[in-house]
């Protein structure tokens, strides 16, 4: 039959999914070329298309319209789901190491409320 004869070859029925599917691996390889240089995937969305697209996985999975097998493969290369929370934990580990180094000095953590940020 005339359609087994095209599956058997690989013929794609979809040149729409196979373009999006394409786009989104171009943007997915631009992504881990980002965090090799920047040692994370949290790219300003203003950032132009690259940063325009982490926004748009972001908001896709909050609404759970990303497919699984993608917010797989952003997970594996440490894709974060919210900056917001990413800044606030290195918030809370700048001021502990800043607690650890203040104890360090003064045998203590009572650090006077009108020193430092």
């Amino acid at each position: 039959d005339r359609v087994d004869k095209l599956n058997t070859i690989g013929f794609s029925w979809s040149v729409q999914a196979d373009a999006n599917e394409s786009k989104w691996e171009k943007r997915y390889v631009e992504l881990t070329e980002y965090q090799a240089k920047h040692v994370d995937c949290n790219v300003p969305q203003k950032q132009g298309e690259l940063g325009t697209w982490v926004h748009r996985q972001r908001l896709l999975r909050k609404k759970g319209e990303l497919n699984q097998d993608r917010v797989d493969k952003l997970n594996t290369i440490g894709f974060s789901w919210s900056v917001q929370a990413d800044a606030n934990e290195s918030k809370w580990e700048k001021r502990y190491v800043e607690l650890t180094e203040y104890q360090a000095k003064h045998v203590d953590c009572n650090v006077p409320q009108k020193q430092g940020e």
